[in-house]
């Protein structure tokens, strides 16, 4: 993709002069990958409706330093926002979400992981389909990726399975091309406090459990060089010229269309104020992801009757899993000042000619400090960081929980045996290398990275993350009226199993900045308060709900085995699947990018196998 890339979109005109066989709604990590891979037929045609604009060459996008200027920007992000949250003293939160061609795969912060294999596993057993399982997934996470080797070791000490990687898929994925020393201390004081060091030898094999270097989604050689690899740039804008391949901008979805045998057969959408209906010949596919797949389908009458009946929309097709079931991993921060001497990222935040000269570098070279994400990663279980008494207090809080269907019994079920298992990865620490204020306004997530409370310190910061909650929230429209964003309810901490475990998360990171090879490096702790005793397992915990945010990773609201079938067909209707991140039936250890993209790569060849098996027999039309 080359700087200022000009690719053409389709106008509306053409669109609504085609004939499509599939039409897929929402532009953005999964929807991509989709209408690339169904286009790969010549003799079917494929809609792709994206409610942003095209953002293939901004810089913005595609320069991996850029992102937080992404942030409760409307050019970039959709702007809506949490309900009050119980479990962080009633604030709400702003939930970024790309909008534009690529979405959040654009937005993102660009870490690259993957799941434990237990986590594919268990949605395997969901819906009692071995598709769906880590040997599987694995073939599809192999597709969409190619792994770029890193030019140098830098200590990393990583050894690549190359069962487990692509060499020729869309997204690239790669290291950083520098490590900060203080980066390379931090490690050693994590494999020194919690006394694993011996590390995974392939983090992306489906065993993750110890500190790591992180990979991204950053292309490092050719053309590309240092620029972003996401979904627009990757999977459409190679496959632009296809003809069966249109592509509609700036077109807000607004429900898909039912006869009255329950089949989808179009969708209607506004685009600069006008109402338009899109037929389809064959499927309708959401990709529109956590937050708006179940407002779409809400909006079409599909869902709980009693959530549509307060909205004042008729319940055509009654699944009271749409919407329900939203999970996030939730985290919390430990901030430390270190001292003058140590060198972090603050630099081009203080210094005007630093910044300068990192601009000049990407601008020459396509690497440098512009071309970076957070160097390192760990993934530990709960029995690590839990006493035994403690590791039973959250079991006796999670067997409290009264499931409300079948459904959410086994997901309890399945998160007490992950808790209880010492080889599961129930927390993620990640180390920014740089001053943030986890205490700024949580409804401009840009405040995070920028709003600096004392812009002369600086340091380094901790994020920590709990990886399988037990709090359970839901999405859900609060009126007809497609342009109103829906309730978005994700009720972090609203469990107290959850709240020990991220309280214990912080109480390891306080263990963390005391070791040995990184005390010398850090002057004091600025938050949580050097008056909180994180060593206190109670006050460690009210350390969370004071300062609890998303780590991005919304998933569930149209779950697998639950709201749909095991080949994402919505349940109760013909000709509609959905393929995004709200299909997992529980979430995952680790960020979900390229969970989405092998969701995505699954769904296509679903929908091609079905396409095949109709071919071979007319009468099999699903």
């Amino acid at each position: 993709m080359a700087d200022n890339l000009e690719i053409p979109t389709c106008s509306i005109e053409e669109f609504l002069n085609t004939s499509f066989d599939y039409i897929i709604c929402g532009g953005g990590t999964a929807g991509c990958t989709i209408a690339a891979r169904l286009s790969e037929i010549p003799n079917v045609t494929v809609g792709l409706i994206e409610a942003g604009k095209s953002r293939l060459g901004d810089p913005v996008v595609d320069i991996p330093g850029m992102f937080p200027g992404q942030f409760a920007n409307p050019d970039y992000d959709w702007c809506i926002y949490s309900e009050p949250q119980a479990g962080n003293r009633g604030r709400v939160h702003q939930v970024p979400r790309g909008k534009y061609l690529g979405g959040s795969s654009g937005m993102n912060v660009m870490v690259y992981v993957r799941g434990s294999m237990e986590d594919y596993d268990n949605w395997a057993s969901f819906v009692g389909d071995e598709g769906w399982s880590a040997a599987s997934m694995q073939g599809y996470m192999r597709k969409h990726q190619t792994l770029e080797p890193a030019e140098a070791d830098l200590g990393r000490s990583i050894k690549f399975q190359n069962k487990f990687h692509g060499t020729n898929g869309p997204i690239h994925t790669s290291f950083n091309e520098a490590a900060l020393p203080v980066e390379c201390d931090f490690l050693k004081a994590c494999e020194d406090t919690t006394g694993i060091s011996e590390k995974a030898e392939d983090p992306w094999s489906g065993h993750h459990l110890g500190i790591h270097h992180v990979l991204a989604t950053i292309t490092r050689k050719g053309p590309n060089k240092g620029k972003r690899s996401y979904s627009a740039g990757e999977y459409y804008a190679p496959n632009h010229t296809r003809p069966n391949l249109k592509v509609l901008c700036e077109a807000r979805v607004n429900k898909v269309l039912l006869d009255d045998r329950n089949r989808a057969t179009g969708v209607s959408i506004t685009r600069r104020g006008e109402e338009f209906e899109i037929k389809v010949a064959r499927e309708v596919i959401l990709s529109a992801g956590a937050v708006f797949s179940p407002h779409i389908l809400e909006l079409s009458g599909i869902g709980d009757p009693a959530f549509l009946k307060s909205a004042g929309v008729s319940c055509k097709v009654k699944n009271a899993a749409i919407g329900a079931n939203l999970q996030d991993h939730a985290i919390s921060f430990v901030n430390w000042e270190v001292n003058p001497h140590v060198a972090t990222g603050d630099v081009l935040r203080q210094a005007p000619e630093a910044m300068q000269a990192a601009i000049k570098q990407y601008a020459e070279t396509k690497d440098g400090p512009l071309a970076a994400v957070p160097n390192i990663m760990g993934f530990y279980s709960a029995k690590s960081i839990l006493s035994e008494g403690e590791l039973q207090k959250v079991m006796q809080s999670i067997r409290k929980i009264k499931p409300d269907t079948a459904f959410h019994a086994k997901q309890i079920e399945q998160v007490i045996a992950n808790l209880n298992d010492e080889k599961s990865s129930n927390i993620q620490i990640v180390l920014v290398a740089a001053m943030m204020n986890p205490e700024g306004d949580p409804k401009n997530h840009s405040n995070l990275f920028t709003d600096i409370t004392d812009p002369e310190k600086i340091g380094i910061t901790a994020v920590v993350g709990i990886q399988n909650p037990v709090s359970r929230g839901y999405i859900h429209i609060k009126s007809a009226d497609p342009a109103q964003q829906p309730t978005i309810q994700p009720n972090w901490l609203t469990e107290e199993a959850d709240a020990i475990i991220l309280g214990a998360a912080l109480r390891m990171a306080d263990r963390v900045g005391r070791s040995k090879h990184i005390r010398d490096s850090i002057s004091s702790r600025l938050f949580p308060r050097p008056n909180v005793d994180l060593q206190n397992l109670d006050q460690a915990k009210e350390a969370a709900h004071d300062i609890v945010s998303t780590m991005y990773h919304l998933c569930g609201t149209v779950a697998l085995g639950e709201a749909t079938d095991s080949h994402l067909r919505v349940k109760g209707v013909q000709g509609l699947r959905v393929a995004d991140a709200s299909i997992f039936p529980n979430n995952l250890s680790g960020n979900i990018q390229a969970s989405v993209y092998a969701v995505a790569e699954k769904a296509a060849d679903l929908i091609k196998d079905d396409l095949a098996a109709e071919v071979r027999n007319p009468k099999a039309k699903l």
